[in-house]
């Protein structure tokens, strides 16, 4: 059995409702298992065939960075198709895509929000052709 490369990051958990602003770095499909020797999640690119583990299932773990340090979120397949949406926009449009977490029953949902760029507004001074005309 290999050991996870992810063993001792971050992972990104905003208190509820607060937005983070994030920037993907990567994301792929992966295997979860809990192994309760190590008491850690470890991953895997195929699913494993050992007796060892718990839990195990098919997410897609997207590697994030945010103001403060790179960090991974775990994403279940309706996790995915949220990200998956917000995501699409960003990349059409530019702008800022925000991570929030929200509690629904007694699970933690994870959702995504995309702001688009704002344009900026050049301040324009309108002149009279005789004040433009006088300060030459």
């Amino acid at each position: 059995m290999t050991k996870s490369p992810f063993i001792g990051r971050n992972y990104l958990k905003p208190p509820e409702n607060e937005r983070v602003s994030i920037v993907v770095l990567d994301f792929k499909k992966m295997y979860a298992c809990w192994l309760p020797g190590l008491r850690h999640t470890l991953y895997f690119d195929e699913e494993p065939q050992t007796e060892e583990l718990k839990r195990i299932r098919e997410i897609v773990l997207l590697e994030v960075f945010s103001m403060d340090g790179k960090y991974l979120i775990e994403l279940h397949p309706e996790d995915f198709e949220r990200f998956e949406t917000a995501y699409a926009l960003f990349s059409t449009y530019g702008g800022e895509l925000f991570f929030y977490r929200r509690k629904e029953g007694r699970r933690m949902k994870k959702y995504f929000d995309f702001k688009p760029k704002q344009k900026a507004q050049p301040h324009i001074r309108k002149y009279k052709l005789g004040e433009a005309l006088s300060n030459f």
